[in-house]
């Protein structure tokens, strides 16, 4: 009798916990729950969109050219179109049908391009100013597209630390390529472009496992290249939280704590 009621038991749906722990190497198989859940359709949307990126860094070329040849005070630029850049992403990422519905996705998706290149010309040129500049956009364009590459098979998976390592592997035989031509300077001073390819495995993780609330289709391309570009006040303002205003908070709360606790 006893014996029936506890197979009755695990019959009952909900009452069976699967373990992670169980299964081999559990911590490291764990699965996320995606918006698009065929690998095929999810994959083929991520080139996509990242083919729109490799265009939009593309973009940054000419306008490299066209500052290099004016010699502005890039130092007191930069600031100034930050603030634009954060308020008018701010703006996208709160109203999001305006990055989502034709035509006003494609009218986004040119003013996130002109303001990238400018913002990125323009960070360029406060480090190198000759045309080694170039090997910034240049290097960035080949690790999203050693991204896209690695998105067309389907054997290993595509974890976040997968992409560094292919991103950190393109960067490294560029630093070695630079060694080999006496130019380390030029090239590591390019180095946040390994920062944002990851912001770009970062984002796309974010997007296509709901995190935004998004709820991407798998034809929406336009609509997740503006995201990567949207997003990045609130991706600024999680990095911002985690290293220093919960350090902040946790040190007031000690402080506060200073007057309540007992020493002895």
């Amino acid at each position: 009798m006893d014996t029936m009621l506890m197979v009755g038991k695990s019959e009952v749906p909900g009452i069976a916990v699967q373990c992670e722990l169980l299964l081999p190497n559990g911590r490291l198989q764990r699965t996320y729950e995606f918006d698009i859940k065929d690998i095929g359709l999810r994959r083929r949307l991520v080139r996509q969109f990242y083919g729109i990126l490799i265009l939009q860094v593309i973009c940054s070329l000419p306008c490299l050219e066209v500052l290099l040849k004016h010699n502005l005070p890039y130092n007191y630029v930069m600031p100034i179109s930050m603030v634009i850049t954060m308020f008018l992403y701010s703006c996208f990422y709160i109203w999001p049908e305006w990055r989502r519905r034709a035509p006003y996705n494609y009218l986004v998706l040119l003013l996130s391009t002109c303001i990238g290149c400018v913002n990125r010309s323009v960070y360029l040129l406060n480090l190198v100013q000759n045309h080694w500049v170039y090997c910034y956009p240049i290097i960035l364009i080949l690790e999203i597209l050693a991204l896209m590459l690695f998105s067309t098979q389907k054997r290993f998976r595509f974890t976040q630390i997968r992409g560094i390592l292919i991103i950190c592997l393109v960067f490294g035989l560029y630093l070695l390529l630079a060694y080999r031509l006496n130019r380390m300077v030029e090239v590591f001073s390019g180095m946040a472009c390994t920062v944002e390819a990851w912001y770009i495995t970062y984002d796309t993780h974010c997007m296509l496992c709901g995190l935004h609330g998004y709820n991407l289709g798998p034809e929406e391309c336009v609509f997740a290249a503006c995201n990567i570009h949207c997003d990045l006040p609130k991706g600024l303002w999680r990095l911002m939280n985690m290293l220093f205003f919960s350090k902040i908070l946790e040190s007031f709360r000690m402080f506060r704590n200073c007057f309540r606790t007992e020493v002895c």
